[in-house]
């Protein structure tokens, strides 16, 4: 895996990448939930906040969607297919904040389709098969263990958003 390849929208990614990239960004995303929610009770000044927060924000933002790019395109997919997903659920969650809930629990299980599902393998429009991951993620346990702990970080991201909203424990 290159990584000058974590921000570009094309090739394709593979489930190994997907999972390994994506955990990254769940990570990148919810530390910087948790930095928001810590500096809120701290009493920091928002505009210091958002210096630090929105870099972090627009990074992971930007790297999360060149990875669903690519991993769409590992499917002969187009990224039109996730931005049309993107302004649907955008609009549901719009609705109130039990359509914004279930909204986040969908994201849940669209992100462990596209790290566990597997791809064809075959050339497709967007190119050649991807190239192996770091080989290391190829290993069935490392990418389990991988994907698991995406999935479960996505659904405390979900569940956070949903307390914060005071969907949870009200």
């Amino acid at each position: 895996m290159s990584w000058k390849n974590l921000f570009r929208f094309a090739p394709r990614a593979g489930r190994e990448e997907f999972a390994a990239v994506g955990l990254g960004c769940n990570l990148l995303t919810y530390g910087n939930l948790l930095f928001s929610i810590w500096s809120e009770q701290a009493g920091f000044l928002q505009e210091r906040v958002m210096l630090i927060s929105l870099p972090v924000s627009v990074l992971a933002f930007w790297a999360g969607l060149a990875l669903y790019s690519r991993r769409l395109h590992d499917f002969g997919l187009s990224l039109w297919w996730y931005i049309l997903y993107a302004v649907i659920t955008f609009a549901v969650a719009r609705l109130s904040p039990l359509a914004a809930a279930a909204v986040s629990v969908l994201g849940i299980f669209v992100w462990a389709f596209f790290a566990l599902k597997t791809a064809p393998q075959s050339p497709n429009y967007f190119g050649d098969k991807p190239l192996p991951f770091i080989p290391f993620f190829q290993q069935p346990s490392v990418f389990y263990l991988t994907a698991g702990l995406g999935i479960l970080l996505g659904t405390v991201i979900a569940l956070t958003s949903m307390y914060l909203m005071g969907i949870l424990f009200q």
